[in-house]
Order: C-alpha cells, then structure tokens, then sequence
C-alpha cells in the first residue's frame, strides 16, 4: 500500500510540472469538453431511445430508403468536414490574441457549443433515417461518428499553439 501512495504523489509532481509549463486553458478545455460530451452523448442517446420506440411502435417507413439514408450520410460526412473550417473560424480571433492566459471560459463556450451541435446534428440525420425505414443499426452508426466527430475536432490546447 505504501508503494500505491508513492507512485500516486510522484504522478500528482509531473502534472503540476506539466501544468507549469503549459498554459491554464487545461483546466478550461477539460469543463467545456464535458459540457459538450453531455450534450452530444445526451442528443445520441435520445436518439437511439427515440428511433427504437419508433421502430417498436411500427411508425416508420415499411420498405428502406436507401438513397435517403446515403444522402443523410453524406450530409454527416460534410458536417465534419464543415467543423474543421467553422472552428479555424471561430477561434481566429483568440489565437491572435498574445497572452493565452487572457482566454476565458466565457469566450471558448461559443465555439465548443457550436462544434458540439453539429455533432449532435449527426445523430438527428440518423433519427431521421430510422423514420424513413433504416434500422436501428444505421442509427448507431450516426450516432457513434457524431460521438468520434466531436473526439476528432474538440478545441484543444495545441490550436492556440503556433
């Protein structure tokens, strides 16, 4: 047990070393991403209890639209796509800014809120596909590339970084 709280206090020294070294918008990033992971894991949960009630009920579409549902996820596709350029957008003004120690909580939620809705927004394409007569899997689908979607375009420390 001794040994347990050693290796714990040297892990707690690196990380205070590494938070010295690095800016404070760790802490900053780490609530916002939270904030945006419940609402992107929440609009992918409602959609999955939504799309099985919707298939258990019997309200959706009999026969599947396949081309309905490769236009959805086409759509997707250039949702993530559209991500990359609306958040060099939103955080072009913050990366000018010279002191990245000035960035606050209040000017980071606008972006993580915006890329966390066209996340979400994914998981809706796959609802609306469950209706038009897909099946529960292709809304597992959307829904879990909305979840990656948001993994691979969150705001991290290293777009403030030269």
């Amino acid at each position: 047990m001794p040994l347990l709280c050693v290796s714990f206090s040297l892990k707690k020294e690196n990380r205070s070393m590494d938070n010295n070294s690095r800016n404070d918008l760790s802490p900053i990033l780490a609530r916002l991403s939270i904030i945006a992971l419940y609402i992107v894991l929440g609009t992918g949960l409602t959609a999955i209890a939504a799309g099985y009630l919707v298939i258990q009920s019997g309200l959706s579409q009999q026969a599947e639209n396949i081309l309905l549902r490769n236009i959805l996820f086409v759509a997707a596709l250039i949702d993530l796509a559209s991500i990359q350029y609306v958040k060099r957008l939103l955080l072009g003004k913050l990366r000018s800014l010279e002191d990245s120690a000035s960035i606050t909580f209040a000017m980071l939620l606008r972006p993580t809120l915006i890329i966390a809705a066209i996340c979400a927004a994914i998981s809706i394409y796959g609802f609306a596909a469950v209706i038009f007569g897909s099946s529960l899997d292709v809304l597992l689908l959307f829904v879990a590339v909305s979840l990656i979607g948001y993994q691979l375009f969150r705001i991290r420390d290293r777009d403030f970084k030269g």
